[in-house]
């Protein structure tokens, strides 16, 4: 009698980890087990996939920023009045930078450091109802980079009106 209870448990105890599989895979084919586990290792090796484009992404944007600031450095020591200055009005300006991957977005801002630019920008984004997966944000020079990952509606899922639309809520901030 053990064992027939021992093997119902289990079977229950797979069935419920079943049940937690296919509530975190998205897009499941078919309810059999076979075709839950074969769309969940799908779903894994996507999600591995925007990882590795996430981090090349990030490598690419870290060699730019770091080109960046050392052509900076260099500009502003061998540089006269004039030429400081407009370097200054260049670091002003605000930067976005907007990548669709699938259901994502990669969002990259480069501002001056000044009133807060990270709370700002988040405060854009949940002003627009996204979902945040990731956000970075580094301080360089005085120049503040935010990388953040937001899940995007589908009407929205265009680089172009997404810029304008997080553009428009930043600006109505000021």
């Amino acid at each position: 009698m053990n064992h027939v209870e021992a093997e119902r448990q289990r079977r229950e105890k797979l069935n419920h980890r079943f049940y937690a599989l296919r509530a975190v895979v998205p897009n499941v084919s078919r309810m059999d087990k076979a075709s839950l586990l074969s769309d969940a290792v799908d779903y894994i090796n996507e999600l591995k996939a925007k990882i590795k484009d996430f981090e090349s992404e990030k490598k690419r944007e870290s060699k730019r920023v770091k080109m960046e600031t050392m052509d900076n450095q260099s500009t502003v020591t061998t540089s006269t009045v004039v030429d400081q200055k407009r370097h200054c009005n260049s670091v002003n300006a605000l930067e976005i930078d907007v990548k669709i991957i699938g259901n994502d977005a990669m969002i990259r801002v480069q501002s001056e450091n000044v009133n807060h630019p990270g709370a700002r920008l988040m405060s854009a984004l949940k002003d627009l109802e996204f979902q945040v997966h990731h956000a970075s944000i580094s301080c360089v020079n005085e120049v503040m980079v935010q990388d953040v990952v937001v899940q995007v509606p589908k009407e929205m899922r265009n680089e172009d009106s997404l810029k304008s639309a997080i553009l428009m809520r930043l600006d109505d901030q000021e």
